[in-house]
């Protein structure tokens, strides 16, 4: 798949080498709305509610107009990924437990992220252009942290002894590279300055080894994130 993304950085020299090309840069600030993404277990010895990490995202990006209707796009943007799991533990190392364990696992993952687009016009009407695009991204780990707050219930005669969990990490053993595919679109609005607002879904093609608590096994869960940002062309 990593090499998807160097076949593109070949295809973009090549169309740069034989086209002219006009040069805009600009700047982008907007919302994410982060999660991991897994097939769900089949072992059932647990089940996952995943929630969603809300974060920003911003940046600057340098476009360059090969042809009347495609653009290749360069960004350099800081963007907040992540999730939230409610995990509810059926079993532990093949033995059904009394009463399900219950954990509530916090990740954060913030990245500095350099995606290359292809930008292609499609509609226009008046001073609004429609844009479709598609792309790759490398991301750099800047920062990750894992909080987990749980509970274990030990049967005890007719009841239960109630034992609370805590961990946290920086997750030191996470990929310091993700790659990912982008797909979405934009709505460009050309008057005395241009702007647009563009809809974005990046989808992470690498397992990262995430972890929940000290005596479970890793998951492997990849990213995923929605993203609406707000641009303006200098």
């Amino acid at each position: 798949m990593k090499s998807y993304l160097t076949a593109l950085f070949i295809l973009c020299a090549g169309i740069l080498s034989a086209q002219s090309t006009t040069f805009h840069w600009g700047l982008k600030a907007g919302a994410n709305l982060a999660q991991h993404y897994a097939p769900m277990p089949q072992d059932n010895e647990y089940k996952v509610k995943a929630r969603m990490r809300a974060g920003a995202i911003a940046g600057a990006y340098l476009d360059m107009q090969i042809l009347p209707n495609l653009t290749l796009g360069y960004e350099l943007l800081y963007s907040m990924k992540g999730s939230r799991e409610d995990i509810q533990i059926l079993a532990m190392e093949g033995e059904t437990l009394a009463k399900p364990a219950r954990m509530n696992v916090e990740y954060d993952l913030d990245y500095l992220e350099f995606p290359v687009l292809l930008k292609i016009n499609t509609v226009s009407y008046g001073k609004l252009q429609m844009q479709a695009i598609t792309g790759t991204a490398m991301s750099l780990k800047l920062h990750g942290a894992h909080r987990l707050d749980g509970t274990i219930y030990i049967p005890n005669g007719d009841d239960y002894d109630v034992i609370p969990i805590s961990e946290q990490s920086d997750l030191p053993g996470i990929n310091i590279f993700d790659y990912s595919f982008v797909y979405g679109s934009a709505l460009i609005y050309k008057g005395a300055m241009e702007a647009s607002l563009e809809l974005r879904f990046t989808l992470g093609w690498d397992y990262l080894q995430l972890p929940t608590f000290s005596l479970s096994e890793q998951v492997e869960l990849r990213n995923q994130t929605y993203s609406a940002i707000l641009s303006i062309k200098f």
